[in-house]
């Protein structure tokens, strides 16, 4: 029997060094043994940013009553002689003061509407909605769980809905609104690359501002406690959305959905809510090397020896990354109980992938590994 195969993502039937297959020239026989996944050589060619971790997600709030082009629905329920029914009304992109909306808004409802107009001090100000019939405008909180609107099923990630601007994102609302400020949804995208504490804030800074309205954004650097701040004075207020609250609350970053591949572990401003205000200071310290443990994937065995941290079967083997960007791991780590069961079986390919700890694939140069297979009746 083979006690020992000598894997290199080079010698691969198919794939790439991340996810390959390899296959010896004729099938191997093994008899029922343990497998070990043993002397694991890889080299840390990936940088700081990758592919799975280049987004950042800030939402700006717009000046006066600004409506957007891709936030200008709103969406309307209403009962006329008795009848239920929905429709979508849209108010005209532009920037209002409060009078110019409540106009916008009675032409978008039509004539069986009359929106006024109410200041309030320090606030943006109400509209008030009256019609004989009998109505509701339905919440981004209602759309997202219902799902269909109109009997038409709808794109949770892009309602291209106006409630952040009428104050509807939670509350269906009847009556009398309460104005909010529209927001701009941006997506940061930090190029790949291995980065240093200064340069990962330049780099974010530069990505702030390209494509920002207010190109004014200001990253600054506590070199005594590693962590970053972000300032933009000329911003009514920016809003950071962290990947752990985007996890839970998959639709509220409008315009894009999951996987969301965000920076925040590598930037530090983490956390289980939307981080808000012109001045915010990240709640962990900066991370520029992008994996600190990697998991390799394998179709060995029957996939019950193991379960990963998101419920992965199939992970065969942990590689702790210990050495810096260019630089090689070299794990013989190999420990007595850490094997896979096989039984008695021909072997004419195995797969190999490499992930991080949510299974997402990494991008990853050649590497290699050896499987010592031990017979059972050896223990």
């Amino acid at each position: 029997m083979v006690r020992k195969l000598f894997i290199d993502s080079r010698a691969a039937k198919e794939g790439n060094p991340s996810d390959f297959v390899w296959a010896p020239d004729r099938p191997i026989s093994v008899g029922k043994c343990r497998a070990f996944l043993d002397a694991v050589h890889m080299p840390v060619s990936w940088g700081t940013i990758t592919e799975t971790n280049k987004f950042t997600y800030v939402a700006e709030e717009l000046p006066l009553l600004t409506v957007l082009a891709t936030a200008s629905k709103v969406y309307l329920r209403e009962t006329i002689g008795g009848v239920t029914s929905d429709r979508i009304a849209v108010i005209p992109p532009a920037i209002y003061d409060g009078l110019n909306l409540a106009l916008a808004l009675t032409s978008s409802l039509g004539a069986d509407y009359t929106v006024a107009y109410t200041a309030v001090a320090n606030q943006l100000g109400t509209l008030t909605i009256t019609s004989a019939n009998t109505w509701l405008i339905l919440s981004r909180a209602s759309l997202l769980r219902d799902g269909k609107f109109n009997s038409a099923t709808l794109s949770k990630s892009n309602l291209q809905d106006a409630s952040d601007i009428l104050g509807t994102t939670v509350v269906d609302a009847s009556g009398t609104l309460t104005l909010g400020h529209g927001l701009g949804y941006r997506r940061i995208e930090l190029s790949k690359g291995t980065y240093t504490f200064d340069s990962i804030a330049t780099e974010l800074q530069t990505q702030l501002n390209t494509g920002a309205d207010l190109p004014t954004y200001a990253v600054g650097k506590n070199a005594i406690s590693g962590r970053l701040s972000l300032t933009n004075s000329n911003v009514l207020k920016f809003h950071i959305y962290p990947s752990k609250f985007l996890e839970k609350n998959v639709h509220s970053f409008q315009g894009y959905t999951a996987p969301f591949y965000s920076s925040d572990t590598v930037t530090g401003f983490i956390g289980h809510s939307i981080l808000s205000g012109n001045a915010v200071t990240a709640a962990s310290h900066i991370n520029v090397q992008a994996y600190h443990s990697l998991f390799i994937n394998s179709t060995l065995g029957t996939h019950s020896d193991s379960l990963g941290p998101i419920g992965q079967s199939t992970i065969a083997r942990k590689v702790v990354i210990d050495q810096p960007p260019g630089n090689f791991v070299h794990d013989f780590h190999s420990l007595p109980y850490d094997y896979i069961k096989l039984e008695k079986q021909s072997i004419s390919s195995i797969r190999f992938r490499v992930t991080d700890w949510q299974g997402q694939t990494v991008e990853m140069s050649d590497w290699s590994l050896s499987v010592v297979m031990v017979p059972e009746d050896e223990f």
